[in-house]
């Protein structure tokens, strides 16, 4: 592979912590290393381990890694990755590759790493911080790792359907033990290079340590220069967000919803989408402060893309940024690769009108940053038409038959828990599940 097809600087300058305090390469990343988490290793240590080194060494020398994966898919399915995203930040341009690389500011960071064998002298700048698992609500899509009740979910689903779904154990966050967030706190006073911080969960909103961490940043001086992010799922509103967006640098605020019918209630078990709306609103309404840029983060899968156009033509009328909307590739029964000719005909039909009614024009130009509040409808026409290619391009997996049929058996152990129906929000599917025995 051409270095520009594996080259990140992820590897440099970010750093993920996962809910059990574990670091990882990148946000993108689902594979750990290793032996290294908070309580044995510092932020700036963890770049200088020899695991990172490897990981830059080979990226420099035109491989991708296997930490690689979800942004290698992305871009076989022509959507932007994270990937792309992250070398924006290192002001590094994939179209102008060699030049803009060369012009980076970071360029003698990587070329020492070249010349040293993966090594770096860098810092941190960018951190993904996940608090715990923490959670109010089971997404259909969400592994227990990141939902404390989505923990107890499986349990029960797994006792239904053990070949679907994990024996999951509670995990213990790390947010829980005070040390280990107050050694966390000071090494962001140690390290003035950090510049973004993005906080997940779990359910942020709904975390104690959440609120902790960010007063202890706005007391220590740390939040007036920092971009902090977060995502909600718009099931909780606490007035205390006011005070941390007004005392940040900037802030960018994550809106994570499948629908803007009860299908969310559905797919994000137990909201109930007038209450979602009823937040989503009041979020909107914090907009005032000049500091804060909303955005809707999605994955769309096998049952939310029917609806997508709704969700678009709702933020269309809201004017909110479509940051994040990747493709959904786990768990493979959830994928929109399972969907029929019919139901994916029918899909593309529902975004082309979309497409008409707002006169959306197809750029050939990406648009890589995409919290540029002016740039609304570019982006929302990217993202119309990245999903009308991808539906209209993407082949079959090879076993779409035994993950359609795990689709079946996922539905009848979820709904046995839940005393709920598919059909009651998409009835629309009615043939195509019962033809594989809902």
């Amino acid at each position: 592979m051409a270095l520009q097809d594996t080259f990140c600087s992820s590897p440099w300058f970010h750093i993920r912590l996962d809910p059990e305090a574990n670091y990882l390469p990148c946000r993108w990343s689902a594979i750990g290393t290793s032996g290294h988490n908070i309580s044995n290793t510092t932020m700036s240590g963890y770049l200088k381990t020899n695991t990172m080194s490897i990981i830059r060494k080979d990226m420099l020398d035109g491989k991708s890694p296997d930490i690689c994966h979800k942004c290698q898919y992305e871009q076989k399915q022509g959507k932007v990755s994270g990937r792309q995203r992250q070398l924006l930040k290192s002001i590094v341009v994939e179209s102008n590759f060699n030049k803009t690389l060369c012009a980076s500011p970071h360029w003698d960071d990587f070329e020492y790493s070249y010349n040293h064998d993966g090594q770096t002298k860098t810092t941190p700048c960018d951190l993904q911080i996940d608090l715990g698992n923490t959670c109010n609500s089971a997404c259909i899509m969400c592994p227990p790792k990141y939902s404390s009740r989505g923990t107890e979910e499986h349990k029960k689903l797994y006792q239904i359907e053990p070949t679907l779904f994990t024996n999951a154990q509670r995990i213990k966050n790390w947010t829980d033990n005070p040390t280990l967030v107050d050694k966390f706190v000071n090494e962001l006073v140690d390290l003035p290079s950090i510049k973004y911080i993005h906080f997940l969960g779990g359910e942020t909103l709904y975390m104690k340590s959440f609120y902790n961490i960010c007063n202890q940043m706005i007391d220590k001086g740390l939040a007036k220069n920092t971009i902090m992010g977060t995502t909600t799922n718009c099931t909780v509103y606490d007035e205390r967000i006011e005070h941390i967006i007004s005392n940040f640098k900037t802030v960018h605020l994550g809106l994570s919803i499948e629908a803007v019918t009860d299908l969310n209630d559905y797919i994000r078990w137990p909201s109930k989408i007038d209450s979602v709306l009823e937040y989503v609103n009041r979020f909107l309404e914090l907009r005032k402060h000049n500091n804060l840029f909303i955005s809707l983060r999605i994955t769309p899968n096998i049952f939310s893309i029917y609806h997508l156009d709704q969700l678009l033509e709702f933020m269309i009328n809201n004017h909110i940024i479509a940051e994040s909307c990747d493709i959904l590739s786990e768990p493979n029964h959830l994928r929109m690769e399972l969907l029929p000719i019919e139901i994916r005909k029918e899909v593309i039909k529902k975004l082309n009108k979309l497409v008409n009614k707002y006169s959306l024009q197809r750029s050939k130009k990406i648009i890589i940053n995409r919290r540029v509040p002016e740039k609304i409808n570019e982006v929302i026409s990217e993202v119309v038409f990245e999903y009308v290619d991808f539906l209209e391009n993407y082949k079959e997996p090879n076993n779409i038959e035994e993950s359609r049929e795990d689709l079946i058996k996922f539905l009848h152990a979820y709904e046995s828990i839940h005393n709920n129906k598919i059909l009651d929000y998409l009835p629309e599917y009615e043939e195509f599940l019962r033809s594989y025995g809902y």
